[in-house]
């Protein structure tokens, strides 16, 4: 038994695995096409015209070593940022939907001051839509203090989930690996090694391999389970928002 939130959640993950499986697949194979005085693009069977970098490329190993394992390295990391962004999402709508079953206003608005007009609110058009843009509105106060662990802190606290810290503590390397991949090129900074220092490290940037992605995958996806099931339990989702439910 999942929600819609998480069963969304959980989708998007199954279709980066078959991304990154797929990548894994065709590199490895393109790396062990026979060598040829071509360029890559004519080895391949393409216009060189229509992919000049490829053409510039003489079909070797070291060659196709070099652009393959390029290719991998990119995919991983952009399944780590989309990773964050996606259960990012995802305790976005939950704090919504847990919010229209009918949530305790004073916890969940806390100590934060929103700055909503009136015609925003007349805009919303009914119920729902109001409250959705309040619970929005909520999370983007929440996401700007730029610190995922407290972010899940503020948000737990709010719906009363109680998480298990352990669960948490597993996915922040994940988690805040996406700041570091997008804002520091994956070089980690002192504060990121010395919260996690069992994080794989090639002169001082993340190892993001397959490995890391896995365990990643893993880790957020294992959180983000145990959070729906709490908010089922506390019986903060609608029937409708039940997976499986029209």
């Amino acid at each position: 038994m999942a929600t819609k939130a998480y069963h969304r959640f959980s989708n998007r993950i199954a279709y980066y695995n078959s991304d990154i499986e797929l990548c894994d697949a065709l590199v490895e194979k393109f790396i062990t096409i026979p060598n040829s005085e071509d360029s890559v693009a004519v080895a391949l069977g393409s216009d060189e015209q229509r992919y000049p970098h490829l053409s510039r490329r003489v079909n070797v190993r070291d060659s196709r070593n070099i652009v393959g394992q390029h290719l991998k390295a990119t995919l991983h990391a952009a399944f780590i940022k989309d990773l964050f962004e996606d259960f990012s999402e995802f305790i976005s709508g939950t704090m919504t939907k847990a919010a229209l079953a009918g949530i305790d206003p004073a916890r969940f608005v806390g100590e934060i001051k929103l700055d909503l007009h009136a015609s925003e609110i007349l805009a919303a058009g009914n119920w729902d839509a109001a409250v959705r843009l309040v619970s929005d509105a909520i999370f983007r106060k929440l996401e700007n203090e730029r610190n995922t662990k407290d972010l899940l802190k503020k948000a737990s606290a709010r719906l009363g989930l109680d998480l298990d810290a352990t669960l948490v503590a597993g996915a922040m390397p994940y988690l805040d690996a996406r700041h570091i991949l997008v804002h520091r090129d994956g070089k980690a900074d002192p504060l990121y090694r010395s919260d996690y220092p069992l994080i794989p490290l090639r002169n001082d940037k993340i190892v993001v391999n397959r490995d890391f992605v896995e365990s990643a995958r893993n880790a957020v996806d294992a959180l983000a389970r145990h959070i729906d099931d709490r908010i089922i339990q506390a019986n903060l989702v609608r029937n409708q928002d039940m997976s499986g439910q029209q």
